[in-house]
């Protein structure tokens, strides 16, 4: 009996890193979601004081193949101290998959978030404010909708970003709730993580428990840091997990990002093809304006 190979699904990524995987060549791409607003992909660019922003978030295999709406969300901004060069803001946000709603609540989060940042609101008082702005809209959803169940609820991790250059380096403010985390590319193609994790999962495994937002206080971990050359990156969990367990995403991922991709290669390798890894990804990279001139 001859076997016939089946075809590839039409949403399989175009670019893979490794082996990837069954999922990527054979899940199909699902129904439409309860969410008929919310696209699978967005994408954005910005140009900020010598910095080039480019910004991705793509729903997973997973998501697509279950009818299930994209959970990650991102927003970008910018905040002009007076007399000083404008900060860019960038924020990701992760929503968990356990709740039904997480994705309203890695909107509000997100968009919280930037507009406080461009305002100037230092991180801690901005989480606290945007924890207390989720909370807010959780109860008012639960009300409308007269349940308090999985299905209706929503929680997010977030990473909050403002940086900016300083002669060939950057210097920036970095808070995040939850496992979404911050890297720096340096020019020798190395990664460093620059924000902490709660937890480190296990090559494989995703984290068991993650603190999300809303939360009782509000809190969030922060920190200031200074780098020399290369790029910054602001991802979720989707795309961090595999670069930290895999030197070849490490050096692909070194490789295609080591100068700014035009909007839409960056936006498919984001969302590359690997074995296993079949969550959201979003990844806002910040490089030197190589345009601007000197």
């Amino acid at each position: 009996m001859t076997q016939v190979k089946a075809p590839a699904s039409p949403v399989t990524a175009p670019l893979c890193i490794g082996d990837a995987g069954r999922a990527a060549r054979e899940l199909p791409a699902g129904l439409p979601t309860g969410r008929p607003w919310l696209a699978d992909a967005e994408l954005s660019a910005a140009t900020v004081s010598g910095s080039l922003l480019l910004a991705a978030t793509v729903r997973g295999l997973q998501h697509r193949a279950h009818g299930e709406p994209r959970q990650d969300a991102f927003a970008i901004s910018h905040h002009r101290p007076a007399g000083q060069a404008a900060r860019v803001i960038a924020v990701v946000c992760d929503g968990a998959s356990s709740l039904g709603r997480s994705d309203e609540a890695a909107a509000v989060v997100s968009r919280r978030l930037a507009c406080l940042g461009a305002a100037g609101v230092p991180w801690p008082e901005a989480f606290f404010r945007a924890n207390e702005a989720l909370r807010e809209f959780a109860a008012e959803s639960a009300d409308e909708e007269g349940t308090d169940s999985a299905a209706d609820g929503m929680a997010t991790t977030a990473a909050a970003l403002a940086v900016h250059r300083e002669a060939r380096g950057w210097v920036g403010d970095l808070a995040w709730v939850g496992d979404s985390a911050a890297w720096h590319l340096g020019d020798d193609a190395r990664w460093t993580l620059l924000s902490g994790i709660e937890e480190e999962p296990e090559p494989g495994w995703d984290l068991v428990e993650v603190r999300p937002l809303p939360s009782g206080d509000g809190r969030c971990s922060a920190t200031t840091f200074q780098v020399s050359g290369g790029a910054i990156f602001l991802m979720t969990s989707g795309v961090w997990h595999p670069l930290s367990w895999s030197a070849g995403v490490r050096q692909t991922l070194a490789r295609w990002w080591a100068r700014p991709p035009d909007l839409f290669s960056f936006a498919a390798q984001v969302g590359f093809a690997r074995k296993t890894h079949t969550d959201d990804r979003t990844v806002i990279g910040i490089w030197p304006d190589e345009t601007e001139a000197t």
